[in-house]
């Protein structure tokens, strides 16, 4: 009898201690998030390329091309945080303009060198009937931009990158895996 006891209350264990550890490995995970803020996303982000954040601000701007940017602010409009929409997200709703969201999210960086500007402005000199293909063409938030545009921007990227003495320019966002509207 104590022999069948026991061989009822052992799985009973395994599986106390399994989502005892699922407790754990959860509450880990929220630990190991971030907290940035928006006024200050600028100064950290570096740190946190790759890793999962959390960021609260108010919809500024959602892309009316599809809803898979938004941009976040928080008491002025100087610092903008572009968030995108992730596997779990078709598409950010216009209706969020104005309202309070909280991300959960992967920081991303995109890197702009000299390479990556010269093979941009080759794209964009292209006659016309060629610029739907390449890497650099209809780049994010640039789909509206005509040619003289593109070429505006590409050389102030070049003087931003010649006035950073670094080989790049860093340009991050954050890849949403979920958000809530804060009531």
């Amino acid at each position: 009898m104590i022999k069948n006891l026991f061989l009822l209350v052992i799985p009973f264990l395994f599986l106390f201690a399994s989502c005892n550890q699922a407790t754990k490995d959860a509450e880990t995970k929220k630990a190991d998030t971030a907290t940035l803020a928006v006024k200050s996303f600028i100064d950290s982000a570096a740190k946190y390329v790759e890793k999962p954040i959390r960021i609260e601000g108010m919809v500024l701007h959602t892309c009316k091309h599809g809803g898979k940017r938004m941009f976040l602010v928080d008491g002025s409009d100087t610092i903008r945080v572009e968030v995108t929409t992730g596997n779990n997200i078709p598409k950010f709703d216009e209706s969020l303009i104005g309202s309070r969201v909280k991300v959960l999210g992967i920081l991303k960086e995109e890197r702009v060198d000299a390479k990556y500007l010269n093979e941009w402005e080759a794209e964009v000199k292209k006659p016309a009937e060629d610029h739907n293909t390449g890497i650099h063409t209809g780049a994010k938030g640039h789909e509206d931009q005509g040619t003289k545009e593109k070429l505006d921007e590409i050389n102030s990227l070049r003087d931003d990158l010649k006035k950073s003495g670094k080989d790049h320019l860093s340009f991050y966002s954050i890849e949403a895996i979920s958000y809530t509207v804060v009531k």
